[in-house]
């Protein structure tokens, strides 16, 4: 008896230790030290969905191995931190405001990657379709007939070769970059319709931060969690 409570004791404990959060709190001021409300937390370059509160304070759950943190505001830019496992970071802006013709709306929708030609990280505003924006994902057979009926812009084949319109690629018969949930991957094959949260359509500038991975374009889908 002791054996088997000993043995699911240390199953429960593998468990869950493999799936432990960190939590991680700071604030966010600007270059007169004054805290920023809204501005967006990224782990990696996946939107943590947490904010900045009035008093420019967040506190966001880290789980997996996260790389680095990001601090997005859409009047003053993006920051980034390489987490080393601290349990405290606070973001401040050193410059002043983005030009106008830089900043988003609050309501535009961001993209975090990182631009392998100014070795930096970049915010972008992309152009996603939502998965409450289809009327039945039910009646889709594969995530290429979900981009085929539903996401602009893009050309999907009989044999679901997909090109975007408005790339031009000397090999034109390449397929676009596919990053899924934030990784890179060399196939969507295996993704199911029902699952898809959010897909975002990357071309031109949009995609240098992808480097000459995404020549061709890239395709940003989000899963359900």
């Amino acid at each position: 008896m002791k054996e088997i409570f000993s043995l699911s004791f240390v199953v429960i404990f593998l468990f869950t230790s493999g799936y432990a959060q960190t939590k991680v709190t700071g604030t966010v001021s600007n270059n007169k030290n004054k805290p920023l409300s809204g501005a967006m937390i990224y782990l990696d370059s996946i939107n943590s969905n947490v904010t900045t509160d009035k008093k420019g304070r967040y506190s966001v759950m880290l789980m997996g191995d996260v790389k680095t943190i990001h601090v997005y505001s859409p009047k003053y830019g993006l920051l980034s931190h390489d987490y080393n496992e601290e349990e405290k970071i606070d973001f401040v802006y050193i410059d002043g405001r983005l030009p106008a013709n830089e900043r988003l709306d609050t309501k535009d929708r961001v993209a975090i990657g990182y631009n392998e030609e100014n070795e930096k990280y970049m915010a972008m505003k992309v152009e996603q379709v939502d998965a409450e924006e289809r009327i039945d994902a039910t009646r889709f057979l594969s995530i290429y007939d979900l981009i085929r009926d539903r996401v602009s812009g893009v050309r999907v084949s009989s044999d679901n070769k997909i090109t975007i319109r408005g790339v031009n690629s000397l090999i034109s018969s390449q397929d676009p970059l596919f990053v899924v949930d934030g990784n890179i991957v060399s196939s969507i094959d295996y993704i199911l319709p029902v699952d898809v949260d959010k897909i975002s359509v990357l071309k031109g500038t949009e995609t240098s931060m992808y480097g000459t991975r995404g020549a061709n374009g890239v395709i940003v889908i989000k899963t359900k969690k």
